[in-house]
């Protein structure tokens, strides 16, 4: 198997983060609430009740919270991994690289999240969080002009740009959410799935579509592979 054969199956095995979740969801003595809690709790290595006094109180008592922060520590590695995998599979390569640059950027942050358990260092969490959010997002945007040529790069495109709107909707809906604003009804733990499980389930999707891809195209410019079609020769540096 080649090297972008690997990093997209890498990408489509990121997936395994859900059924680790659902594992570590059933081991709580009190039902975990997939729309009412955050994805953290199911990280957090006490049990007791957090954020007392504020809208979002909830008790939290996760036996499998090992299983969860290690899957997205594995998340994490194996969207990094696979991004440097996938260095040089786009058709605009340049740009194409700037992307996966991030992306492998935010998979460091996401195995961050997984070694920094919410209870234990709630600020560095958050904030890593929010971080890798904001390089996958830029690393994404990067992507969509960086497809472009076969009819299976204008689909990876249109993938990504609605898998990037869709995770910002979902972020600014979250904030809203725990402000207390009208998107509570909507659920926490919802909301927050759409900003950051949509970024898991694009990556997945994509590395499905890139194994679906006929591989093995060469780069007029710099004599690489690359995925999805030739890459441009009419602008190497693009």
């Amino acid at each position: 198997m080649t090297r972008l054969r690997w990093g997209a199956a890498l990408w489509t095995l990121c997936l395994l983060t859900f059924p680790a979740q659902v594992i570590a969801a059933a081991q709580w003595p009190n039902p975990y609430s997939w729309s009412s809690n955050f994805i953290s709790d199911l990280g957090v290595t006490a049990c007791r009740t957090f954020d007392a006094g504020t809208r979002v109180e909830r008790y939290i008592c996760s036996p499998g919270h090992l299983l969860a922060n290690g899957s997205t520590v594995a998340n994490g590695a194996l969207m990094a991994v696979g991004a440097v995998l996938l260095w040089s599979a786009w058709p605009r390569q340049r740009t194409g690289k700037t992307a996966m640059s991030f992306v492998a950027a935010g998979g460091v942050l996401v195995m961050l999240v997984g070694f920094l358990a919410w209870d234990v260092y709630p600020e560095a969490h958050d904030a890593v969080a929010l971080a890798q959010a904001l390089m996958q997002w830029i690393g994404m945007a990067f992507l969509v002009f960086a497809l472009k040529g076969s009819t299976a790069a204008r689909w990876a495109s249109a993938l990504t740009l609605a898998s990037v709107t869709l995770s910002i909707a979902g972020f600014v809906l979250f904030i809203d959410a725990i402000s207390g604003g009208p998107s509570i009804s909507l659920g926490l733990g919802i909301t927050e799935r759409l900003a950051f499980d949509t970024l898991t389930v694009w990556g997945a999707v994509l590395g499905v579509i890139l194994l679906m891809t006929t591989l093995g195209h060469r780069s007029t410019s710099s004599n690489q592979e690359a995925i999805l079609g030739s890459a441009p020769t009419t602008s190497p540096g693009a």
